[in-house]
């Protein structure tokens, strides 16, 4: 027979003791109010809500409480902090991204990585310009999305973020890695364009073939080939029901997520398709488990 203060101590002991103290930010993080409340951050949440997601992105951080006690768990030297929401304007593509430039070069110049809450998938863009200035090296991509982004134009969209990224300079069409597209028809172009590039895409066939596992592991080889660090993008969109009944499940993203979250991340982003928020009553949460998903894989680097 087990006595319950034998019991309580090896709780104890285990690190199941009181939780610590919860803000208000994303997971229970506190909020810093200032760049220089960032200082000794590994990591910032940022929210860029392009497409006026503000609401989704309370949601989101609403949702992620479930996820608190997941702090005192991975702690360790981790140390990390909610930057609030960027206010951007909603008719000016250019002057949106200069404000969110602002914040984000706060995130960076403090040695944190960004970890961005869309917001449409054009919410990478602004976040890739940024690192291109930080980045001795090259970066390599790994976007859980479920269309081939990379038309020539419009200049500010999201199916033309990945072009926009490899204008840089910084990435490679060789550490480009897209996983979940659903190869419709209307994505052939795309698809050869990427391909001539040598570009690498998973689609949603070659996850149910060879498993997540398998898949998300290759898209990591391949985005960290030669690189100084991983960006990691995750599109709600490849989800199923989030605009097509055809995607991955939620079980899956987690794990394709979990492998990607476990290279050094220079930033993540997880945003979505538009009209995503509210169209499925489980989006929030979802996207709450993948952000503490990313979150404790950038914290397992400080263990």
């Amino acid at each position: 027979m087990i006595e319950p203060d034998e019991l309580r101590k090896l709780w104890d002991a285990a690190g199941g003791g009181e939780p610590a103290c919860r803000g208000a930010g994303l997971l229970g993080l506190h909020m810093a109010d200032d760049p220089g409340a960032l200082a000794g951050m590994a990591l910032a949440v940022l929210g860029l809500p392009f497409g006026d997601t503000r609401a989704g992105l309370a949601d989101i951080r609403r949702e992620s409480q479930r996820y608190a006690d997941w702090l005192p768990a991975i702690a360790g030297g981790f140390r990390a902090s909610d930057y609030g929401d960027v206010e951007v304007v909603r008719d000016d593509p250019a002057v949106a991204f200069m404000q969110a430039h602002e914040r984000l070069a706060d995130i960076v110049a403090a040695g944190a990585a960004p970890l961005v809450l869309g917001g449409d998938a054009l919410v990478s863009v602004p976040v890739l310009q940024v690192l291109t200035g930080k980045l001795r090296g090259r970066l390599g991509v790994v976007a859980f999305t479920p269309a081939y982004e990379v038309e020539a134009e419009p200049l500010y969209a999201p199916e033309s973020r990945w072009a926009r990224a490899l204008e840089l300079g910084v990435v490679s069409p060789a550490n480009l890695a897209l996983v979940g597209g659903r190869a419709a028809p209307p994505d052939a172009p795309a698809r050869r364009v990427l391909d001539g590039l040598g570009a690498t895409t998973f689609s949603l066939e070659d996850v149910l073939r060879d498993g997540m596992a398998t898949v998300a592991q290759e898209a990591l080889e391949m985005a960290a080939s030669g690189t100084e660090a991983v960006y990691l993008s995750v599109d709600l969109g490849v989800i199923a029901g989030i605009g097509d009944p055809v995607g991955l499940e939620a079980r899956e993203l987690v794990a394709g997520v979990a492998v990607v979250s476990s290279a050094l991340l220079a930033a993540a982003d997880i945003c979505r398709p538009p009209s995503a928020f509210g169209s499925r009553p489980d989006e929030a949460p979802v996207a709450a488990r993948m952000a503490a998903e990313i979150i404790a894989g950038v914290a397992r680097r400080f263990s």
